[in-house]
């Protein structure tokens, strides 16, 4: 783990970890981003709330969620909860892929709370949304992030941010637009949902293995491989070591808890 050594450092700090559920090893997906610019959270997987919370003292900026499976979103309606009673807490703005704004509605449909005035919508209230076309750039309080259409199941943003040296593959196959995004990242924070590809069709699926990872990481030349949104963290020495196979940079897995330095810009 490294640690940030001053609060104007970017950091990432890990919230969450696990693709599918919060597990034993941590919640589901979810990690916060802290710069002199602000403070953004990106994703909000099951479970990541009470690991949120404490980082709360100071002001959120916005909420980026990659897509809308659960285990990337479903905090969202705990979380508009939390900042809608018993104190109603000023909005944080939403982005996400096109079709965020409708998927809040659908959210706010089923766990609106009519007799609560301000719980009637909490999620669109709490969190107005903004939808992004993959592919294009966005500027959340002074940080710009660029986008690719991710190859998953739906619309899903695999995302870079330039001014921090860091890529974000979210759920994603391998592919050459992924491998062009992560080009001489410092920091690569890339999905891992299994071991190893052997008997899987991954690119149907939307996802990766260890050995993928480890390819997109040799092919795009980035420094730190942090490997993330394991299935199962009783796999992780055999995702190391099938990302290891491939690339032969620094390689992390990613813990709830760890905070790392951000230490390069992209281009």
């Amino acid at each position: 783990m490294n640690t940030a050594s001053d609060t104007t450092s970017p950091t990432l700090t890990i919230l969450g970890n696990r693709a599918g559920s919060p597990g034993p090893d941590g919640p589901a997906s979810s990690y916060l981003i802290e710069s002199e610019h602000g403070r953004l959270v990106v994703d909000l997987g099951g479970g990541s709330l009470p690991g949120l919370l404490p980082h709360l003292a100071e002001r959120l900026d916005g909420i980026i969620i990659s897509h809308r499976h659960a285990d990337h979103s479903v905090d969202l309606v705990a979380f508009a909860y939390h900042r809608s009673f018993p104190t109603v807490q000023p909005p944080i703005t939403l982005y996400g892929p096109s079709g965020i704004a409708a998927y809040v509605a659908e959210l706010d449909a089923v766990h609106g709370i009519p007799t609560i005035e301000e719980m009637r919508t909490p999620i669109a209230t709490q969190f107005p949304p903004v939808d992004i076309e993959p592919g294009s750039s966005f500027d959340v309080a002074g940080t710009r992030i660029d986008t690719i259409r991710a190859a998953h199941a739906v619309p899903c943003l695999s995302m870079r941010f330039p001014q921090f040296g860091l890529v974000y593959t979210a759920d994603t196959a391998l592919t050459d637009d992924l491998i062009a995004l992560a080009a001489g990242a410092p920091v690569l924070l890339a999905e891992a949902t299994y071991p190893g590809s052997a008997g899987r069709d991954l690119t149907t699926h939307g996802h990766m293995s260890g050995t993928e990872a480890g390819i997109l990481a040799r092919e795009a030349g980035v420094a730190h491989l942090i490997l993330t949104h394991l299935s199962d963290y009783a796999d992780a020495e055999e995702t190391v070591t099938n990302a290891h196979a491939e690339f032969g940079g620094t390689i992390t897995v990613a813990r709830v808890g760890d905070r790392h330095d951000l230490p390069g810009r992209l281009t």
